[in-house]
């Protein structure tokens, strides 16, 4: 399977997202994805095509992987760079799994579950709007999830204070307002919610363990993010004296970032962006490294809907899943204008879960409202 034309394909309604379609002389297509910057991402794409891609073996993926990570390291990879290698990679991962008839996560070693356990992250707007549900009606929402079978939620109700002081200071009357919508969602629903506490690495360490302090009595199901990660030894000391646990890795790129998070004890419960680390393969990769440490993952999933299904073939197959992060936003409303193949919903005893992804290799397409658009705008390497 030769590689023989790479395309990226981005549309103004949807300026987020790159698509990223890789061509064989086998008639197989393969579908990636970046999100943010995605403009940028799709340079770096075709320079890849060049001198990587073209006239290779589409199924030599960590090969291909490789050969394109030793080259650019030297140059400090992160950014657009790695977010377009994680597209090659998703693409390349979907070739393989159409042309043995199998979802990627069979590829990957099989299913570890018969669906998949999540979490609703309160980031939609437009139709559904738990960003603004969850600062006005937190409770509210909390009960409408567990209705939905959704047992866990997170939520960033510290995230408005931070700016005023470049997160270097709180008040105690902010802290209060902070502690509102996980006070709202005990007093409504009790300890029926899972909470996750979302701070978007903003506080330094005196503030960060301010807030675990304050939220401990209210049990919540982990803290993400509490500092930015340029400073693992913080992230440790932070870990070490936050009563919940500590998620931390989304920002922190591929297995050879994750090393020093895990042996200076910076996260209990680690979470990579696939599309930030560097695609599927890393993403695998980087599940194994933290098994090896007690650490379970649970991948940081906003991206595009190409990277949401990406996600869960990880998700169903590796052994150390903790949750997989999902947005109602995205999977109700975004996504279904955008591809056709999306996993659904299901329910198990009660429990709203994802179920496994189907069809050969991703499993998911473009919708053809979308390629036959006369505004999507096409560039192809060939």
């Amino acid at each position: 399977m030769k590689i023989t034309r790479v395309e990226t394909l981005w549309h103004p309604q949807w300026a987020r997202f790159v698509w990223v379609q890789i061509h064989t002389d086998a008639g197989l297509v393969g579908l990636g994805e970046v999100g943010h910057y995605a403009k940028a991402a799709a340079e770096v794409v075709h320079d890849y095509a060049r001198w990587a891609l073209l006239g290779q073996d589409a199924g030599r993926i960590d090969h291909l992987w490789t050969t394109i990570y030793d080259r650019m390291r030297v140059f400090s990879p992160a950014g657009s760079e790695l977010r377009a290698l994680a597209a090659v990679d998703e693409a390349l991962w979907d070739i393989l799994g159409k042309a043995c008839g199998v979802p990627v996560y069979q590829l990957l070693g099989g299913a570890s579950r018969d669906s998949i356990p999540i979490y609703n992250t309160c980031i939609g707007q437009g139709p559904i709007p738990d960003y603004q549900r969850f600062h006005e009606d937190a409770g509210g929402l909390a009960e409408e999830l567990l209705e939905e079978g959704i047992r866990c939620m997170k939520i960033w109700p510290f995230d408005p204070f931070a700016p005023k002081s470049h997160g270097q200071y709180l008040s105690v009357a902010d802290m209060n307002e902070g502690l509102k919508p996980v006070r709202a969602i005990r007093d409504r629903v009790g300890d029926r919610m899972g909470i996750g506490i979302e701070m978007h690495g903003r506080w330094n360490l005196p503030v960060a363990l301010q807030i675990a302090r304050g939220l401990e009595r209210y049990n919540v199901q982990w803290v993400e993010e509490a500092l930015s990660p340029e400073s693992i030894k913080a992230q440790a000391e932070f870990a070490a004296a936050c009563q919940a646990p500590v998620v931390s890795g989304e920002r922190i790129y591929t297995r050879f970032g994750l090393r020093a998070l895990l042996e200076m004890g910076g996260a209990t419960i680690v979470n990579p962006d696939l599309t930030w680390t560097g695609g599927i393969g890393e993403l695998k990769r980087m599940a194994t490294m933290a098994e090896a440490y007690r650490r379970p993952i649970k991948p940081h999933n906003e991206g595009g809907p190409v990277h949401h299904v990406a996600s869960a073939h990880v998700a169903a197959n590796v052994p150390s899943l903790y949750l997989l992060e999902t947005i109602r936003s995205n999977y109700r409303h975004v996504f279904p204008q955008l591809v056709d193949g999306l996993p659904e919903l299901v329910r198990e005893n009660g429990e709203a879960r994802l179920a496994l992804p189907t069809g050969p290799g991703l499993g998911v397409t473009l919708k053809r409202e979308l390629l036959e658009d006369s505004r999507l705008e096409r560039r192809v390497t060939e």
